[in-house]
């Protein structure tokens, strides 16, 4: 009787150790399952920030190769220039072959390869113009740079349709950094339409550009600081990036006016290139801090 006693406890005892055993390892693969979701969409988030920076980056060597054909600070502009197809022509070899340095994997999905690759055969030539840096590539990058512009969109968006949203919260927080990356590329295409229109090139062309990016980045700017029902906005509440969001409509105050004004002396040239910076690195913070919300 003992003896069988025995035995039946011990055969509990092993049953239990075994399905506790059994609850560990389901605990132990459902967090691994957990980790490797949050790392899947850290990348992601990472990837679709890269691309969305390489529209501001487009902007930016035009803005630069504009400054270059009409003589303003030329040797600060190519460097500038030069630095910004840098970054873009990095950001571009990344995704078509993976790197390592940068947490970049290679591109894999179909559709979002195909974007891919048309940004490429754009951006070759293009980058080919930039280093030569003569007057007519100069000529080239101006007249190609909103080809370059459209297809890196393209490409952003391609890669945030692929990308999984884990929660209501996060779908807000994508779309406000969608916004908020917006406001980034419009600091650089404002001012670059506003120098071709100050120097004559194609200036009814470039005065309704201008004016469609005047209204996105200022109806962008009231609604990340007041919130827009219309635009899918809701208020940004976090006081870091509302302090920076009213630095940035300090700034916009000044820069707006000498925007809408039909023609500008070389004084107010000037000064619309010296809050241009100011308002690309206080947008470039903006889009910094809402990434890092992506990670909460």
């Amino acid at each position: 009787m003992k003896r069988g006693f025995m035995a039946v406890m011990t055969l509990l005892t092993v049953t239990v150790s075994v399905r506790a055993e059994g609850i560990a390892d389901i605990r132990a693969s459902l967090a691994n399952i957990v980790d490797q979701a949050y790392q899947t969409q850290a990348t992601q988030n990472h990837i679709i920030a890269l691309a969305a920076r390489n529209k501001m980056l487009s902007q930016k060597i035009a803005k630069e190769a504009v400054k270059m054909q009409y003589g303003i600070d030329q040797e600060g502009a190519r460097r500038r220039m030069m630095d910004a197809a840098q970054e873009f022509d990095a950001t571009i070899e990344g995704l078509l072959k993976g790197d390592p340095s940068r947490h970049i994997p290679k591109v894999e999905d179909p559709r979002a390869l195909a974007h891919l690759h048309e940004v490429v055969a754009v951006w070759q030539p293009f980058y080919r113009h930039v280093r030569q840096a003569k007057a007519a590539d100069v000529a080239y990058i101006i007249a190609h740079n909103e080809k370059l512009l459209r297809l890196s969109h393209k490409l952003t968006q391609t890669l945030k349709n692929n990308m999984v949203i884990s929660d209501t919260l996060n779908k807000v927080v994508e779309h406000t950094l969608k916004i908020a990356d917006r406001q980034r590329m419009l600091t650089q295409k404002m001012l670059k339409e506003k120098l071709l229109i100050h120097y004559g090139v194609d200036p009814k062309r470039n005065e309704v550009r201008l004016k469609g990016s005047i209204i996105l980045f200022e109806n962008g700017l009231k609604g990340l600081l007041k919130g827009e029902k219309r635009r899918g906005l809701v208020k940004i509440t976090n006081k870091r990036i509302h302090a920076k969001l009213e630095e940035i409509w300090d700034l916009w105050q000044q820069a707006a006016p000498l925007y809408r004004k039909s023609s500008l002396s070389d004084d107010e040239v000037r000064k619309l290139e010296q809050i241009e910076p100011q308002l690309l690195k206080k947008s470039d913070e903006v889009v910094t801090l809402v990434e890092k919300s992506l990670e909460l």
